[in-house]
């Protein structure tokens, strides 16, 4: 009987003991189940933040992506007017070049005809001018007086032909000045534009090909 109760006791003891383990077992269990959730949110939160910032990233990179279509729908727009201007320009300072070419063919043209028309002129004033002496030396009738009159009248016109002729030489010498520096400013004009173009590519902006 004794025994019996010791046995008893013992088994009671045990049972006390596991239940109390399993008491501890189950507030350890909630704990961990606690602990869980609250990691299981944290890392549902994180995720939502992400994506979060994932969308953001997204629509900032479409933004982007629009704007520098626009910038670059822009910029091709500019280099295709630019191009163009470069074109037109180009074309006005072949045609200056031409028109410089052709005053400086007819500057030369012009002097070379002044140096002949002056050698001319100053041959016959040269020859005037002995005929005149001897006229006076010889004193001849007034006949010849009147025919020195009038040589006295060719050789002033001589004078003033040649006068006119340098005049002449003086306006193309002008018209030729004019032409090179209307030149010189468009092709400024086209080097700036070229260096603009230049630039743009440089930044690597797309342009017109």
């Amino acid at each position: 009987m004794v025994k019996e109760r010791a046995d008893w006791e013992r088994y009671r003891e045990r049972l006390v003991r596991q239940a109390n383990e399993f008491e501890k077992a189950n507030v350890a269990f909630a704990e961990e189940k606690s602990k869980f959730e609250a990691d299981r949110k944290l890392e549902e939160w994180g995720r939502e933040g992400l994506r979060s910032k994932l969308r953001a990233a997204e629509d900032l990179l479409a933004k982007e992506k629009a704007e520098s279509k626009k910038i670059c729908e822009k910029d091709n727009q500019r280099m295709y007017a630019a191009r163009a201007k470069i074109t037109e320009l180009e074309g006005q300072v072949v045609e200056l070049k031409g028109k410089v070419e052709d005053v400086q063919a007819d500057r030369e043209h012009v002097e070379a005809a002044l140096k002949v028309q002056v050698s001319s002129k100053d041959k016959d004033l040269a020859a005037k001018d002995v005929e005149i002496a001897e006229l006076k030396q010889v004193n001849k009738s007034e006949s010849l007086e009147i025919d020195l009159e009038a040589e006295k009248g060719k050789a002033a016109s001589a004078e003033e032909a040649r006068q006119k002729a340098e005049e002449a030489r003086d306006m193309s010498t002008s018209a030729l000045n004019i032409a090179q520096n209307n030149y010189s400013e468009v092709q400024s004009i086209v080097d700036t534009l070229v260096a603009e173009a230049e630039w743009m590519r440089g930044r690597g902006w797309p342009t017109l090909s």
